[in-house]
């Protein structure tokens, strides 16, 4: 899903100016391409998770849950990716992606690049993974 318009020696570490139109384009590239993945993955997953065969040992049968039980946990877990990354996505079409949702502040380049799905600081993230903690923990 490459644009011929995408300058390919751009990289948004360069880029002295924070979400500029460029790296805009480029970060729109990077959430596309792993949306457009991620569809892909959720196919297969659903086919895998398919079994036909009904199988009268019971060892084979406790494998065979085990490994759907696998699957659905993956499968649950990319739809919650793609739903943040469809956020992102979103953020970026309504001018405030890259911003931390919490505080306001730059999420940063190098964190967006390593998860361009992000909302949220790294501070603020930590903040909000101790808060669950808790919560979690009171429960």
């Amino acid at each position: 899903m490459i644009d011929n318009d995408m300058d390919h020696t751009y990289h948004p570490l360069h880029d002295p100016v924070y979400m500029s139109p460029q790296m805009k384009q480029f970060f729109q590239h990077l959430l596309q391409d792993k949306l457009q993945r991620l569809q892909e993955e959720e196919h297969s997953v659903y086919t895998a998770m398919e079994d036909p065969f009904q199988h009268p040992d019971i060892i084979d049968q406790s494998t065979t849950e085990s490994l759907r039980s696998t699957h659905y946990a993956f499968h649950r877990h990319e739809k919650q990716l793609r739903h943040q990354v469809e956020i992102a996505l979103q953020r970026l079409a309504c001018g405030s992606y890259g911003y931390c949702r919490v505080t306001g502040e730059p999420i940063g380049v190098k964190r967006l690049i390593a998860a361009p799905h992000v909302s949220y600081s790294l501070d603020a993230q930590e903040e909000q993974e101790e808060k669950q903690k808790l919560k979690t923990k009171m429960q």
